[in-house]
């Protein structure tokens, strides 16, 4: 088989998760962080024939950028990857050696407060709290609008930078950390749960992502 280019971007985002995948039969991949604060899941267009354990994914990524249209051949304990008179065996991980995503779907406990989000805009809010030095952003809900921020919440006094983002009759704010948003170049539809977990979901990946124990909710 062959992996498509947008089967290898997304390969290429999730090694920034988790240096290690478990490739399961299918066309769904998934991921999380060893901190289990993120879980990724997306679509693929391809169907995998069997599963495969990659201990390093960068590698296996370099590995196949040394060909320029490569087939990938999955065996019980290896891939074979051949072009014309190329051919490399890479050896599969023993799964014990990695943190596998968990093979049952994630479901939030409610919806409290629910936002579509533009990439454009979460990609300059992301790089604002760059600049800023820091290392987190928040969904605010104020005065019947809300804001994704850049913010520092262990100082109140510090700077911020926002962006309106929609509506709302509650108030909170729901807090992520920056490493927890690794996300691909989509638009999201987002989903907090004041419990501690949230969902964004874009086009062809949707992520899990942990809610900082400092955020607050209060229902208008």
């Amino acid at each position: 088989m062959k992996f498509s280019e947008n089967t290898l971007t997304i390969l290429k985002s999730f090694s920034t998760i988790n240096k290690s995948i478990l490739l399961k039969p299918g066309n769904t991949l998934k991921t999380i962080t060893p901190e289990k604060t993120l879980v990724a899941k997306a679509t693929i267009s391809e169907s995998l024939p069997s599963e495969a354990c990659v201990y390093d994914l960068s590698r296996f990524l370099s590995i196949l950028g040394l060909y320029k249209d490569p087939d990938v051949e999955f065996h019980d304990k290896y891939f074979t990857i051949a072009e014309g008179k190329q051919r490399t065996k890479y050896a599969f991980a023993d799964i014990s050696m990695i943190h596998a995503a968990p093979e049952k779907d994630i479901e939030l406990p409610s919806s409290d407060v629910i936002v579509d989000v533009l990439w454009d805009d979460m990609q300059s809010v992301i790089k604002a709290a760059g600049v800023l030095q820091f290392n987190e952003v928040a969904f605010v809900g104020s005065e019947g609008k809300v804001y994704l921020k850049a913010i520092n919440s262990a100082d109140t006094s510090a700077d911020d930078y926002g962006v309106e983002i929609g509506t709302t009759q509650d108030e909170f704010k729901v807090i992520i950390k920056t490493d927890n948003l690794k996300l691909l170049p989509q638009n999201y539809h987002v989903t907090l749960c004041a419990k501690g977990i949230s969902e964004f979901k874009g086009e062809t990946a949707t992520y899990y992502v942990a809610i900082d124990t400092k955020s607050t909710y209060q229902k208008g």
